[in-house]
């Protein structure tokens, strides 16, 4: 008795696991969030399959050749897909999977095991980058086959970078949407915010002249002139304010999340 005394004493008095336990669990985390999702076609189809066709499809066979081979237009055309793929894992990914884990009641399972308190969200948040990182490995080539699109190597890697590291933002949305709404309204939410976002920060059209100053209030605008830079083409806006508007709206949504799953869960 006295031995199993000492030992919930010794874990209640909050003894840290081993650096290496701890990143173990964290890798471990992350593995199995990600193949959850590669054995979802709910999830998995649209976040990484869906970009590749609609962009082989639109962006290669109708659009394509009416751009004439134009440079500046191929990058315009791969950045609206780009930044269509880069949405997906993160709103959806992420935001309607934790809806649905909050309310089948994972999420507390997940939480009263013993693990770290963050090893949950932040494997979800890796899956999104991976699933965005495979998905814009897959374009580029695409884009230089069918676009014409012409990049270097310093380029792929600076969108690898972005399209990885921009998916964060959405992350953040879809973290805050997941711990409002429940599973069952939370696919419906996501669509009317995620839509409205790929077409009115004018991605794939020209916007009206009475719509094109409302552009920058949506993430997806300065994400897009985030691709476009990298990819070469000049920017409307400064991509430091744009880098600053999604880093701002990433932590405001972190921290509005966080509040409201400490008080609600």
């Amino acid at each position: 008795m006295n031995t199993i005394a000492t030992e919930i004493n010794n874990v209640d008095s909050g003894a840290s696991m081993p650096f290496g336990r701890i990143l173990r669990a964290y890798i471990v985390e992350s593995k199995y969030a990600f193949l959850s999702v590669l054995r979802m076609p709910v999830f998995s189809i649209p976040m990484i399959a869906l970009p590749v066709f609609l962009y082989f499809l639109i962006g290669g066979m109708v659009v394509g050749p009416m751009t004439g081979g134009d440079p500046a237009a191929a990058v315009a055309i791969f950045s609206g897909f780009l930044v269509f793929a880069i949405t997906g894992p993160g709103l959806f990914g992420f935001g309607a999977g934790l809806a649905v884990e909050r309310q089948s009641g994972v999420l507390n399972l997940k939480r009263a095991q013993p693990m770290p308190p963050a090893a949950h969200l932040l494997a979800k948040m890796i899956m999104a980058m991976i699933c965005t990182g495979i998905v814009t490995i897959i374009l580029i080539p695409l884009a230089i086959w069918i676009g014409p699109m012409s990049v270097s190597a310093v380029q792929i890697v600076n969108l690898v970078f972005i399209s990885m590291f921009g998916v964060l933002p959405f992350c953040a949305i879809g973290f805050f949407i997941g711990t409002f709404v429940s599973g069952t309204a939370a696919p419906g939410i996501v669509n009317l915010i995620f839509f409205p976002m790929l077409y009115l920060s004018g991605l794939f059209f020209p916007l009206p002249e009475i719509l094109e100053p409302w552009a920058p209030i949506w993430p997806t605008f300065h994400l897009n002139q985030l691709v476009c830079s990298a990819a070469g083409m000049e920017s409307i806006m400064d991509i430091k304010i744009c880098f600053g508007v999604l880093l701002v709206l990433t932590a405001v949504c972190t921290v509005l999340a966080v509040r409201r799953l400490s008080r609600v869960g």
